[in-house]
């Protein structure tokens, strides 16, 4: 198709799942959320910050590439990493000083709900789904007043042995802190100059800071576990992210074995009357292999029906399931990295037996799906055009309040270049057999044991930020699917 053929795909697909996100039940969204404090660190800026710690030192630390900020010196060396490569990237730290560093040093622009599943509810509440339940182990008394104001979002407590569902601002822990991010963007061909090495940044990205404090648990209380069915009775999926947050080991002797068994049976009482209930997992940047290979064979294997990912979280998990050269060649830039990707989309959806697979790039996004997934091939190519219009509605104006902000996105035109990059797969797949040049154009091919879509997406040139993009595009994607389901399951004994 050409772009004129795909503009007509996009506002079909927009109009028909915009008009049918009423027919979703509800979505159940956990684990994490948080306040990002927003900075948009500019070229001064980052000359300041270097001629304060010093270039030779930050340096050192770039060699050393450090996966966990322990000071101001780690930090600068993380940021200068991602602006050269103009990369995103998510390190953790367990140090609250860096946080007051930050504030004496460089201060934030604005704060914001952050975090995965923080995001994604206050986006589909906004969108106008019926019942957004949100879940957040750590529900402080400033994180709560980060979520929309909205009847259509309510979060579970149990009140006097009864399961209630309230807002967020009234059902929090007086107890706790918040949980801080920072998120440091940064734009295109700002110059970075440290120890005589000069760059110019080659894309819009950011790099963010995750706190990590020690009270962070992904867990549940026994009281609401036990709970849970009188919650799936109004659910059709559940989003789920957060996972990053495990750790190897804790202070009371506890290892991520154990949050790991809980996290299971939760999906596992979300699924209990219906196993065919949609449960995706949003996948991030993490630096721990273990914690890493563990979300993915552990929690995601066997118990989740699909994983979003971008394309250098997809080389992350490529690399701890033994894909070594594989995930290197999705590193690299020339032609074939796209192939990689294909095939590297290939193993993760038959290695964790999942029914869907969803990774977004810059200029394409591409599903890789099972055959026994509900929906057909063109439900799937509709789901990625609805989830492009919505990040393109969140790049170019920065914010989703209503459905009807996302008319935004359609406005935003495609990008070309981004189909055309795809020239080498289209040629690898037709060697191959696998579809015809017009099948792989029209974005649907059946191949053997899975289906593959391809969409080119819209792409804002100089977008508002970057944050919230890639959760606007698997929430989007997830709430297509769900209108396109039409077997709810079964309802459990007992529970209305």
């Amino acid at each position: 198709m050409d772009i004129n053929d795909w503009e007509i795909q996009y506002a079909e697909a927009y109009v028909n799942i915009k008009d049918s996100l009423k027919d979703i039940r509800g979505v159940f969204v956990a684990y994490n959320s948080n306040i990002d404090a927003i900075k948009h660190v500019k070229e001064e800026e980052v000359r300041k910050l270097v001629d304060l710690l010093g270039c030779s030192v930050i340096q050192g630390q770039v060699v050393q590439y450090p996966r966990e900020i322990k000071d101001p010196v780690d930090l600068m060396a993380r940021l200068v990493i991602s602006m050269r490569d103009g990369k995103a990237a998510e390190v953790p730290t367990y140090n609250t000083d860096l946080h007051e560093w930050l504030m004496d040093n460089l201060g934030f622009d604005r704060a914001r709900m952050g975090g995965q599943a923080g995001i994604m509810s206050n986006l589909l509440a906004n969108l106008g789904i019926h019942n957004v339940t949100t879940y957040v182990p750590w529900l402080s008394k400033e994180q709560a007043e980060y979520f929309v104001d909205s009847p259509n979002l309510l979060h579970p407590a149990v009140e006097n042995g009864e399961l209630v569902l309230k807002p967020p601002r009234e059902v929090y822990n007086p107890h706790l802190k918040p949980k801080v991010n920072w998120i440091l963007e940064f734009s295109k061909d700002t110059k970075v100059c440290c120890a005589g090495e000069c760059f110019a940044v080659p894309r819009d990205n950011r790099l963010i800071i995750s706190s990590r404090p020690d009270w962070l648990h992904i867990d549940m209380s026994s009281e609401l576990y036990d709970r849970l069915p009188q919650i799936r009775q109004n659910i059709d999926g559940a989003l789920l992210a957060g996972y990053q947050m495990i750790k190897e080991e804790y202070e009371d002797g506890t290892t991520y074995h154990d949050y790991v068994k809980k996290s299971v049976n939760v999906i596992s009482r979300l699924k209990e009357c219906n196993p065919r209930m949609q449960i995706h997992v949003e996948f991030t940047s993490i630096q721990n292999r273990v914690i890493r290979k563990a979300i993915l064979t552990e929690i995601v294997k066997k118990h989740t029906t699909s994983l979003g990912l971008d394309t250098v979280e997809v080389a992350n998990a490529l690399n701890v399931l033994g894909y070594e050269e594989l995930a290197f060649a999705v590193m690299s830039k020339d032609e074939k990295s796209v192939i990689a990707l294909y095939e590297g989309a290939v193993r993760l959806l038959n290695d964790l037996q999942l029914q869907v697979v969803n990774i977004h790039s810059l200029g394409h996004y591409i599903s890789l799906v099972s055959q026994d997934h509900p929906v057909d091939v063109e439900g799937h190519r509709d789901a990625l055009l609805f989830a492009s219009v919505l990040a393109a509605t969140q790049a170019s104006i920065g914010y989703i309040n209503s459905i009807d902000d996302t008319k935004e996105g359609l406005k935003v035109p495609i990008y070309e270049k981004g189909h055309e990059d795809l020239g080498s797969l289209a040629a690898y797949l037709v060697h191959k057999g696998v579809c015809s040049m017009d099948e792989f154009e029209s974005g649907c091919i059946n191949a053997m044991g899975h289906s593959l879509v391809i969409v080119p997406t819209k792409v804002v040139d100089k977008p508002a930020g970057t944050v919230g993009i890639g959760d606007a595009i698997s929430a989007g994607a997830f709430i297509a699917l769900l209108t396109k389901i039409k077997d709810k399951g079964e309802k459990c004994p007992g529970h209305t």
